[in-house]
């Protein structure tokens, strides 16, 4: 059974050690090296999570299947594209799931989650960002409801990397 709860400030360096590990998984190996690693290097930080998580509007979150940390969810509740035209929505900033745990739905059932979090706050949109060189990831999201609207650049290292913007109505 999946579990899914808030991460606690003492769980930050758990948080970060599991993010840096999934983001590797999925992108390193489609990277530059040097421009992975300055990324990595910046943004997997313990004082960056501590940024992050004590953040307005961010939250995490942990996903735990029969109590094996299986994924991690960030939302953001203050961050709207003007693409959107509102000022009601919540970003998927962040969802990984562990290479080992995927095709399992825990996807799926962490972007209820994250609808079910959008609709309380009276959200109009649920909104994210997918490198487009990861079509898998691209369909995952469209076979889940979401369609894109726009796009931006997502800057690893020197590497301008374009995402697709991906809503879907709350």
């Amino acid at each position: 059974m999946l579990t899914i709860r808030p991460v606690e400030l003492a769980e930050l360096e758990m948080l970060r050690n599991f993010a840096e590990y999934t983001f590797r998984i999925a992108y390193e190996h489609a990277n530059d090296p040097v421009n992975f690693k300055n990324y990595c290097d910046t943004s997997f930080t313990l004082q960056q999570f501590q940024k992050e998580w004590e953040q307005p509007g961010s939250k995490f979150w942990f996903a735990l299947l029969d109590d094996q940390l299986a994924a991690y969810l960030k939302l953001n509740f203050d961050h709207h594209p003007a693409e959107l035209e509102s000022a009601s929505t919540v970003q998927v900033e962040r969802i990984y799931v562990t290479p080992d745990l995927q095709g399992r739905r825990i996807g799926e059932q962490l972007l209820d989650f994250a609808q079910e979090q959008a609709r309380s706050t009276g959200a109009d949109w649920l909104w994210l960002s997918v490198w487009q060189a990861n079509p898998p990831a691209v369909r995952f999201y469209e076979r889940c409801g979401y369609e894109i609207f726009g796009t931006e650049v997502f800057q690893v290292g020197d590497d301008a990397q374009l995402d697709w913007l991906m809503r879907k109505k709350v």
